[in-house]
């Protein structure tokens, strides 16, 4: 505790200031590097699956809905938006 009341004011700033370039120094990353993988499909199947789970949690809804009710619809309008995002058709 002693060691924060013996810091010169101009130590914080400058601290601060070398915290953020060392953050940026990494680029933006190349998107060209990848490619598509055999298990592309699944693994978006599954981030969609998770999000959704996300969204109907958040908004108080049952994770798997019956059929038959509202929620069942928007569970599936939400999972298809997710899906055409990733760059899929509905079959």
């Amino acid at each position: 505790m002693s060691g924060f009341r013996n810091a010169r004011p101009w130590m914080v700033p400058a601290g601060l200031a070398a915290l953020t370039l060392l953050a940026g120094c990494g680029g933006p990353p190349a998107y060209r590097d990848w490619t598509a993988g055999r298990d592309v499909p699944t693994i978006a199947f599954d981030e969609c699956n998770e999000q959704v789970d996300n969204t109907m949690r958040l908004r108080g809804y049952p994770l798997r809905p019956l059929p038959e009710t509202p929620q069942y619809g928007y569970r599936k309008e939400i999972f298809a938006q997710c899906m055409r995002r990733k760059g899929y058709a509905n079959e």
